[in-house]
């Protein structure tokens, strides 16, 4: 057994690898999630010193020294190594480290509670501040951010990182009260026609290009408007009841009513405006394609038209 940052951080990178394979909503990347980032922090602090993350008795310090321990060394309590690296690292906000220890709770009370914790968390809204946390203590730790997460993953999290460092929500808040209140400031029957004109049932549209449309509350007037997303990254295929899925992760860029006139650009504003930083949808997977399978392995042309004529032309149809 050995304490480096390295060998920490390659770990954390197979665990983060093993739950991003799976939906963003699933409980298991919440799980592994929560495996990588004790990985992540035990070892930041390795990269000051092995001894950070050794338990306060002699032999665990001992050997995080490089020495041979008379018995088995213990590293510290995720708690307290949670502790030592907000030391060590000022820049993390106490929301991330909230964040951060709301999934270690959660994590601790599935393993040792006799309750689904995992199931009932709502990971989605964790995410911005957990992402924040692993570019910071990436960055203090020398580490690819790129390596531990992959390029896509990496993009978004430093993507959402950045947008939570903007407090927009002053801006955004007027821009929102502006729109509101010159809407319903218009008379009743001009209001019902601007609702008439901008309404559609629709739910959702993905376009050749890729980019998403998802079709949203309009945080002024309650109308539906129109949330455009590009894509960000995909999951592996994975079995979904009988169905093999893929998971397609969009992130927005642009919330626009065509109703009250509210357009806001740029993921700090829409994150500011209430929106998610990151949304997905579900796409099936042909199995025939993803495993390269070859059809005439398995069927038997001739035997599939001979059978195909007998059942439709009967008496009619003779095999030559």
């Amino acid at each position: 057994m050995t304490w480096t940052t390295e060998n920490y951080f390659s770990k954390a990178q197979l665990y983060w690898q093993r739950g991003s394979s799976r939906g963003r909503d699933s409980e298991d990347f919440i799980l592994y999630l929560c495996f990588a980032l004790e990985l992540i922090a035990r070892g930041a602090v390795c990269h000051v010193n092995p001894a950070l993350n050794a338990a306060s008795d002699l032999e665990s310090l001992l050997f995080a020294c490089g020495r041979v321990p008379r018995s088995p060394p213990r590293s510290a309590d995720l708690q307290e190594v949670i502790k030592r690296l907000q030391r060590l690292v000022p820049e993390l906000t106490d929301a991330e480290v909230a964040n951060v220890q709301t999934l270690v709770n959660t994590r601790n009370g599935e393993l040792h509670g006799d309750t689904a914790e995992i199931a009932q968390l709502a990971v989605n809204t964790l995410m911005p501040h957990v992402y924040s946390f692993i570019v910071k203590v990436a960055d203090f730790a020398a580490q690819s951010l790129d390596t531990l997460l992959g390029p896509e993953d990496a993009e978004t999290a430093r993507r959402t990182a950045q947008a939570i460092t903007k407090d927009r929500s002053r801006r955004v808040q007027d821009l929102i009260r502006v729109c509101k209140e010159r809407f319903f400031s218009l008379p009743d029957n001009e209001q019902q026609a601007k609702r008439d004109a901008s309404k559609t049932v629709a739910l959702s549209a993905v376009l050749v290009s890729g980019h998403h449309i998802m079709y949203l509350k309009c945080p002024a007037c309650a109308q539906v408007g129109q949330l455009l997303a590009a894509p960000v990254g995909r999951s592996a295929p994975f079995l979904r009841g009988e169905e093999l899925v893929q998971e397609v992760r969009v992130a927005p860029f642009q919330f626009a009513c065509k109703c009250c006139g509210l357009d806001i650009r740029g993921l700090d504003e829409l994150m500011a405006a209430g929106f998610g930083h990151e949304y997905s949808s579900m796409d099936q997977v042909d199995p025939v394609d993803h495993f390269n399978i070859d059809p005439h392995d398995y069927i038997d042309a001739e035997t599939v038209a001979r059978e195909y004529y007998r059942e439709n032309y009967g008496d009619e149809y003779r095999d030559e």
